[in-house]
């Protein structure tokens, strides 16, 4: 119950120590308050060097606090400042607004689906007919093997003529161009699987983000 008490009366006992010192011209007669390393309230007519890297509260000669001085920002926090600015600076250069963007990117999602629902939908369909193309290229460069297997047992046969070797070379030619360029499309269609399905989770992701929390 005296703790109150006793504090008040320290400081008192503080503030008028420093009254009756000397007064010097200018802003001389401010208190200055910090907390020093061991956690000791301390004041002074001056700011201690010591207490720069912390708050610092000042105090006028009626004991009023005149002003708060905040404590430096750490390495850091500088740093995180800068980067901000960094980031701030770009994006005017570029004219790049996060907020416009993302209304931007709402209507899109809007004009485009009517529910999550839609975008599940949508990819199973548009997958689905990509992987049937796949299958059928599968198919065809199953039946081009076969035909270049036919194509080499009959070379094999047939050594010694060199008019059926020079035929053999030319279909087999063909045959290894038109099962490359099956193998090259399949290819090509698995990456468009593969983009697309990535589209489709960003897509879902943002219309959670976008309009359904909004909605919420």
């Amino acid at each position: 119950m005296y703790g109150n008490g006793m504090a008040v009366g320290v400081l008192l006992g503080a503030l008028a120590m420093l009254l009756a010192m000397p007064v010097a011209p200018a802003v001389a007669g401010d208190i200055h308050r910090w907390v020093d390393d061991d956690g000791t309230v301390r004041f002074s007519d001056k700011p201690r060097p010591e207490s720069s890297d912390r708050e610092r509260q000042v105090y006028d000669r009626q004991g009023f606090v005149r002003e708060v001085v905040p404590a430096p920002p750490t390495a850091e926090e500088r740093e995180a400042a800068a980067e901000e600015r960094r980031r701030a600076e770009q994006a005017q250069e570029s004219g790049e607004d996060p907020a416009l963007d993302q209304a931007a990117r709402k209507r899109q999602l809007e004009r485009v689906y009517d529910s999550l629902a839609e975008i599940d939908s949508l990819r199973e369909r548009r997958i689905a007919a990509l992987e049937n193309n796949v299958r059928m290229s599968e198919r065809q460069a199953r039946v081009l093997e076969r035909e270049r297997d036919r194509i080499e047992r009959q070379q094999a046969r047939n050594p010694d003529s060199a008019a059926l070797r020079a035929r053999y070379a030319d279909e087999l030619e063909d045959v290894q161009g038109r099962l490359d360029r099956e193998r090259a499309y399949q290819e090509r269609q698995q990456a468009r699987i593969d983009e697309m399905n990535a589209q489709f989770d960003a897509d879902a992701e943002d219309y959670r983000a976008l309009v359904l929390e909004e909605e919420d």
